[in-house]
């Protein structure tokens, strides 16, 4: 473990050594990661369509001119009245896995806001970061799904290949930058995307965590045996080095593997970085203490679910080890990007926000995966810090991923300019930041198949809405949920069938018929539907 502040050479008489051995055996005590239960949030304390624009013009740099024989230090580039933005991202993180992540928890939650009722409406890997780059829904964006006809790569590209966040950022004015997990089916034959000055996907390895192949500008390049984590580490800090001295802004997006599950030689658990592979040996599955947990009756659930046997405990309990254990070097590589920004004196211009491509479920239901409309699966860990956010902020505001981009470009200044070319679906966040503001009245919520059956009956495995009590959902099969949130948290009793929640019933389905085809904020986020009903006495 490193400690940044300590100088390289000291010299100090023996007793001091022992003080300052006690000092760093402390800092280790107080940093090491808390050997506990992953079930829970970790408790905080109270906190009192498309055409191109043209880009603004930007102030020149003044470079200062040393004296003869003077050697001047470099000045920080000019201050822009716009921030930098950098997006942190996990990949399959759930929201109670964010007790394993201190730094990240310190530097940019406390140091900011925490949204603790964040979710991805498309809860699977490509739909995600197709939310992210364009701010709209998977209806709209074309990526509904990793693979099939509105899979992946492919499907991004005939879409949105130039109009996301790298091209309008860019042409904003921005640096950008992208290091880490891309789109699935992206590969050494594409071409490189415009929008971006550097663009560094992983390519062959990805989920290997060793060894992985990335695609700096088109070429690959290896690293080695050197950790995926601690490659997008190095490559992000290295680039916030170089754009710091640069007059214009950047944005940059360092987008982590972990803790996704592992490909070596047949899918397991994730990898950790090998200085954390003895961490967490006690470490017990703590969602085990969940009623949901390996649910004893799902006869109204979704015929997926129904055909599940339990799961097994010995294997979930190793996942659950690695899968925190592979947050750790993402935790130290998050630290040192904020550590980055503070050296270059670029931290308090910056927005910095991080967050998971979507939840996890953990045995809840006999379910281990993402993809399904419950909330461990929906729900993100979101924390943001920068400009306009009071730090220690909590906020209950329903954000989700889709409002990302309209934030980023918000704080860019052309968030409208990419409107009235068609864009965006989501709502800016920025509201958000100094009071908490409510966001979203209901959300619609989406998972797009490549199943040839579901495709041609419904065109996606399962649709629906999530309001602040209930949950929606309409599977592809005609099979109905609804839960009510308020009255039964662990999502266990399926209401959609009982005659006191058919005014509710009613009331969601029409909710996601107002929802499933809107395009633009004042269609998908901007309906008031007023409050939804209670369910009958």
């Amino acid at each position: 473990m490193r400690f940044s502040g300590l100088p390289a050479r000291v010299r100090v008489g023996g007793s001091v050594l022992v003080v300052v051995a006690a000092v760093v055996l402390a800092l280790i005590v107080a940093t090491w990661p808390a050997q506990t239960n992953d079930g829970e949030r970790p408790k905080r304390p109270a906190r009192g369509e498309r055409a191109a624009y043209a880009p603004e013009e930007q102030e020149p740099r003044s470079e200062p001119t040393p004296a003869a024989g003077q050697t001047v230090a470099p000045e920080p580039r000019q201050r822009q009245p716009r921030p930098n933005i950098v997006l942190l991202t996990t990949d399959d993180q759930s929201d109670a896995e964010l007790r394993f992540m201190p730094r990240t928890r310190r530097l940019i939650g406390d140091a900011g806001i925490d949204l603790t009722d964040a979710i991805n409406p498309h809860p699977l890997c490509c739909p995600a970061r197709a939310e992210i780059l364009t701010g709209e829904y998977a209806h709209n964006n074309g990526v509904r799904h990793n693979d099939g006809p509105y899979g992946g790569w492919p499907a991004f590209v005939a879409s949105n290949a130039e109009e996301n966040l790298g091209p309008w950022l860019q042409r904003a004015g921005f640096r950008t930058g992208f290091v880490g997990k891309n789109l699935n089916e992206y590969t050494f034959d594409d071409p490189r995307p415009p929008g971006w000055d550097f663009f560094s996907p992983t390519g062959a390895r990805t989920y290997s965590y060793y060894g992985t192949t990335f695609y700096n500008d088109g070429e690959p390049r290896g690293y080695g045996e050197k950790y995926v984590a601690d490659i997008v580490r190095d490559e992000t800090t290295r680039l916030i080095k170089r754009w710091a001295a640069e007059p214009e802004p950047f944005f940059l997006w360092a987008s982590h593997v972990g803790p996704h599950a592992a490909y070596v030689d047949g899918w397991r658990s994730p990898v950790p970085a090998r200085r954390h592979a003895d961490l967490f040996g006690d470490l017990r599955v703590a969602t085990r203490d969940k009623a949901s947990f390996n649910e004893a009756d799902v006869s109204d659930k979704p015929a997926a679910l129904r055909e599940r046997a339990p799961v097994s405990l010995r294997k979930l309990t190793r996942q659950v080890r690695d899968r925190a254990r592979s947050l750790q070097a993402i935790d130290q590589a998050n630290a040192a990007t904020i550590r980055a920004l503070r050296r270059s004196g670029e931290l308090d211009d910056t927005l910095v926000v991080f967050v998971s491509d979507n939840g996890f479920l953990l045995g809840e239901h006999r379910f281990f995966g993402k993809d399904v409309p419950y909330d461990e699966a929906l729900q993100v860990p979101m924390l943001a810090r920068g400009p306009g956010i009071t730090p220690g902020t909590t906020s209950r505001a329903t954000a989700t991923l889709v409002d990302l981009a309209p934030t980023f470009l918000d704080h860019a200044g052309v968030l409208e300019q990419v409107r009235a070319a068609g864009h965006t679906d989501g709502i800016s966040l920025r509201p958000v930041w100094g009071r908490g503001a409510p966001v979203n009245d209901t959300s619609l919520i989406q998972a797009g198949t490549s199943d040839p059956e579901a495709l041609a009956a419904y065109g996606w495995a399962w649709r629906g809405v999530r309001t602040g009590r209930y949950t929606y959902t309409r599977w592809w099969d005609g099979f109905e949920e609804v839960y009510d949130r308020r009255r039964d948290p662990g999502e266990l009793r399926n209401v959609a069938a009982r005659t006191s929640y058919a005014g509710v019933r009613r009331e969601l389905r029409r909710r996601l018929r107002r929802l499933g085809d809107c395009a633009g904020v004042a269609e998908c986020e901007r309906q008031d539907f007023g409050p939804a009903p209670r369910p009958a006495r």
